[in-house]
């Protein structure tokens, strides 16, 4: 499993620069010179966004004991705004997918379930 993961993050930034170099090949060079400027300000700006609405949610659910869930929301969300200030189709449309809140949340939720069944924790007052 191990290797197929490290085979794909070496694969797709070629891709991407493949399919950079054929899209601008397609449309021309100052145009993909153009999108990759545009998504990555996308990114930094709904980034800020919803990383403000990612905190504030994390702060009113301290108490309610799903700030696991909010943690993994927040790095959800970095790691989808990472993706989209590198430059690439695939990390721009994975980044892009990544950063939208429901499916943020459905990711979060899903990875969030899938720990619950395999990890039990106890908590001792000292």
């Amino acid at each position: 499993m191990i290797g197929l993961i490290l085979l794909f993050l070496l694969l797709v930034p070629f891709i991407d620069l493949y399919l950079l170099v054929e899209i601008s090949n397609i449309i021309g060079f100052w145009e993909v010179i153009a999108i990759i400027l545009i998504t990555g300000m996308v990114g930094a700006e709904v980034m800020r966004r919803e990383g403000a609405y990612v905190l504030r949610k994390a702060q009113r659910s301290v108490t309610a004991g799903e700030i696991t869930r909010n943690v993994l929301e927040g790095v959800l969300l970095v790691g989808g705004g990472i993706l989209l200030l590198l430059p690439g189709v695939i990390s721009d449309i994975t980044g892009l997918s990544i950063i939208v809140r429901p499916v943020r949340e459905r990711i979060a939720a899903r990875i969030t379930n899938k720990g619950s069944k395999n990890v039990q924790v106890e908590f001792r007052r000292l």
